[in-house]
């Protein structure tokens, strides 16, 4: 038996074949579509998974740059605090720049040295008795409030005594003054 090939029938215009030319096309696209998906859908894929792999990287990389400038930013301010703080604690205790820094609280009458120590190991702990005349008990905690920003680290402690005298309030208190050994 014979394979029976059908024929084309031949379509011309203006001397083309029209049918054989459709069919040159066709075969041109599926050769086309064919190698496209063997060829350049792989890279496609590729790409996908390069990018995919790219946003991953770049989302942890800001990820870790944000956290990097929120740590930066807390040592710039730990720096600050902690600059401001060791400077206070090479500083000798000036008695007479207390009392400037006490004038708008209190008046100071006198500041005794008590005794000198050392306090763990680092520091030199140095306790003053200081008499002071005030009009309001106000005063003395505004007074107490605005000692974080001296220039020294001073703690002030216990026994604080009040005494009303002629109409103004006489102040006894213990005053701490710490030093970098």
């Amino acid at each position: 038996m014979k394979l029976k090939i059908p024929k084309i029938p031949k379509i011309e215009m203006f001397g083309i074949d029209i049918i054989k030319n459709m069919l040159f096309f066709t075969l041109f696209v599926v050769v086309f579509l064919i190698l496209l998906g063997i060829l350049v859908a792989p890279s496609i894929k590729m790409f996908k998974l390069q990018k995919r792999e790219y946003y991953i990287t770049k989302r942890q990389a800001d990820k870790i740059e944000t956290h990097l400038e929120d740590k930066t930013y807390e040592y710039q301010k730990l720096y600050k605090e902690n600059r401001k703080v060791i400077f206070a604690l090479k500083r000798e205790f000036d008695k007479d720049n207390f009392k400037m820094f006490t004038k708008k609280y209190m008046d100071i009458l006198s500041i005794k040295d008590k005794n000198i120590s050392v306090y763990n190991k680092n520091f030199i702990k140095k306790t003053y008795i200081v008499s002071a005349k005030l009009n309001t008990p106000t005063d003395f905690y505004q007074f107490v409030d605005m000692s974080k920003n001296y220039k020294n680290i001073l703690k002030i402690y216990f026994p604080i005594v009040f005494k009303a005298k002629n109409g103004d309030i006489k102040l006894i208190y213990k005053l701490e003054h710490f030093k970098v050994k």
